[in-house]
């Protein structure tokens, strides 16, 4: 495929009505598609709907929540799906059965629970009767979460938050990995490339940056946008990063070089989502309005 083939043609498409109300009425702060196209997650003031793509149709809401959802992203394999929220939680959900199945992070007071009864100080995982969920065995506060990636193998989780650090999870225990200092701002979104080996984070500086994940180095800026970036997306052989934000412009990067090779701009508003359809073929773009854009 050519670089440039994905911006050939632009077709306008619609969101399924009952998330295009929600849209309308200022309820979305998080939207992710799974990795399969099939289905679709939004979330806003406490809850989160997940819709299949095909009919539009609502199959499940998750609820429980006592602030804003800021963040989702499905498992590769579309069974998990991770939510973070501005009640400092981030917890996993069983998308077949709509209930919660591990609580990552941020449950302080079953966390000191568990961490006292134990010999050594260190929590144990535990289930809560009250709530019906496991909690992880980490101790470390996931901040205000703003964005979530899983890698395409579905063992890790990284989340991006408000204190512009980059932390990775073990999605089987829950467990830490690592967190890193990335962005002077907030971290608003990020991606794995296929292969793992590198994770794509875009903030509020306005700068996108590529890391090495076993070394957590920063291996280069990618500097064009001139506003907070919303968006990214790896194609899926890994030879394309596409970038898109508040300035209302989407940018095509080849991975490995640090000038754009592409850009236009979205009239529609601010860019939301970005990612490429299954196939690789398609790129679709939701603006901050609820509009959806596919690009061939």
């Amino acid at each position: 495929m050519e670089k440039t083939e994905i911006f050939r043609n632009c077709i306008q498409s619609e969101l399924p009505p009952g998330l295009k109300i929600r849209f309308d009425r200022k309820q979305v702060m998080a939207i992710t598609f799974s990795p399969d196209g099939t289905r679709l997650a939004a979330g806003g003031d406490g809850r989160i709907w997940i819709y299949d793509t095909a009919t539009g149709a609502q199959f499940a809401m998750l609820s429980g929540y006592t602030e804003h959802i800021r963040a989702l992203a499905f498992a590769p394999d579309n069974a998990l799906l991770a939510s973070g929220s501005e009640d400092n939680t981030l917890r996993l959900w069983d998308t077949a059965t709509a209930r919660e199945v591990l609580t990552l992070a941020g449950d302080s007071n079953l966390v000191n629970a568990l961490a006292s009864s134990s010999p050594d100080g260190v929590p144990l995982p535990g289930w809560d009767p009250r709530t019906e969920r496991l909690l992880a065995s980490s101790t470390e506060a996931p901040g205000r979460i703003r964005c979530l990636a899983f890698s395409p193998d579905g063992t890790t989780l990284a989340s991006g938050s408000a204190d512009g650090k980059i932390r990775l999870w073990e999605v089987e225990t829950g467990g830490l990995l690592s967190t890193f200092s990335a962005h002077d701002g907030l971290v608003l979104t990020l991606a794995f490339s296929p292969e793992s080996e590198t994770l794509a984070s875009g903030g509020s500086d306005t700068l996108v940056r590529l890391w090495d994940l076993e070394s957590k180095h920063l291996l280069t800026i990618l500097r064009g946008h001139t506003d907070s970036v919303n968006a990214l997306a790896f194609s899926t052989d890994g030879g394309v990063l596409v970038s898109g934000g508040r300035d209302n412009y989407i940018q095509l990067w080849e991975t490995g070089d640090d000038n754009p090779i592409s850009m236009f701009p979205v009239q529609e508003g601010p860019i939301r989502e970005l990612t490429f359809s299954a196939e690789g073929e398609k790129l679709i773009c939701v603006t901050h309005n609820g509009s959806l854009f596919i690009r061939e």
